[in-house]
């Protein structure tokens, strides 16, 4: 028998992912289900019908005070003042240089206390960002390891969270929460997701975890809803373009690098506005973009250099993956301006061979058209 990893985490459902058969690994520190029966079955099953994801490796960090709004305010880079109380928004922490500490969703619990759901990779750095620049007075919380977070995504999210009891579900929009009370216990139900497809995610106490699952699992049953993978999730954000730390984000790709301009709000002072604002003002250098190539010929791989057709190396893949939706390879890559056209002809590497690829219009799939 091996011996036991003792500085590995597990969520508060981890024994319901080793009686449902999951490929455990290691991610940011925890043993997690990395797929059931496949990732691209379940892949395929969020975008088609419902799936039901473990997500309490994410972090939830609670800054509180009377100056919490002014805190978070400096901290991110979108406008705090944007939303209100029950209502989330998509933000990051930049650095001074322009760079990505993280990003996050930011939820206004009242003008006095926030919420801040970080990537699990992420939670410690976060904590010491976030203590380290408070000059507000401000209580920051750590309580990433008593919080349990689950999501549900798919076409036929409203209806198995209905079945659930969250009767009045279809009229919550998107980027809001609610924090109820349901058969005793104590949820907070938000309109955010990293599919593209229509989801919630809901935050419990670790003890109300194993409620939680087994509710959902029981009231997805008619719906053929299945337990998600870190695989699929992986497969889903990247059909949507969605960014992912240490991939399309990092201390040394700049917010606008990343093409996420539209969360940036230079009213408001923050840290690495005066960076950006530059950078803004000259044009970054580099941008984000899609790349898919013939469906014979592989997938783009993380770290694949990107060539023009000259041959000259111009940038490099961030992320890459067969698309089960699409059912072609497909790619993220942070790649000189100058050709980021879309419908340029590039090479990719794939396995060693230079591979012809198109730079395509972003995202990759349209959820509702495929």
């Amino acid at each position: 028998m091996s011996a036991v990893n003792r500085n590995v985490k597990h969520t508060a459902l981890y024994d319901y992912h080793v009686k449902l058969g999951a490929r455990l690994g290691a991610f940011a520190g925890f043993d997690m289900p990395l797929w059931y029966t496949g990732i691209k079955d379940e892949h395929l099953a969020v975008r088609c019908k419902v799936g039901i994801f473990d997500l309490s490796h994410m972090g939830e960090i609670i800054i509180s005070g009377r100056q919490a709004f002014d805190l978070v305010q400096y901290l991110t880079c979108n406008d705090i003042r944007r939303i209100g109380d029950g209502q989330c928004q998509y933000t990051l922490l930049p650095t001074p240089e322009g760079g990505v500490v993280d990003d996050l969703i930011a939820y206004q619990l009242s003008p006095e206390e926030y919420m801040l759901v970080v990537n699990a990779s992420n939670i410690e750095k976060d904590f010491a960002w976030i203590t380290e620049h408070n000059t507000f007075h401000c209580e920051v919380v750590n309580r990433s390891d008593e919080l349990s977070l689950v999501a549900v995504q798919g076409p036929l999210t409203n209806d198995l969270l209905d079945a659930f009891g969250l009767r009045t579900i279809k009229a919550q929009k998107a980027f809001t929460f609610r924090r109820l009370k349901l058969k005793g216990h104590s949820v907070t139900v938000a309109g955010t997701g990293y599919t593209g497809e229509r989801g919630f995610e809901l935050i419990v106490e670790n003890s109300d975890a194993p409620w939680l699952w087994e509710e959902l699992m029981k009231a997805g049953e008619q719906f053929d809803a299945k337990p998600i993978g870190l695989g699929a999730r992986d497969t889903l954000r990247l059909e949507m373009a969605y960014s992912l730390y240490g991939h399309e984000l990092s201390d040394e790709i700049s917010v606008l690098d990343a093409n996420l301009g539209w969360t940036v709000r230079f009213g408001p002072d923050f840290i690495g506005r005066e960076y950006l604002l530059k950078q803004q003002q000259e044009g970054a250098r580099r941008t984000i973009v899609g790349l898919v190539v013939d469906a014979n010929k592989g997938a783009p791989r993380h770290s694949a250099p990107v060539y023009a057709e000259s041959g000259m190396e111009i940038g490099v893949v961030t992320s890459g993956s067969f698309s089960p939706s699409l059912e072609q390879g497909i790619g993220l890559a942070l790649i000189a301006r100058e050709h980021a056209a879309v419908g340029a002809k590039l090479l990719v590497s794939i396995r060693g061979k230079r591979v012809a690829a198109q730079l395509v219009e972003l995202p990759f799939y349209k959820p509702g058209k495929g």
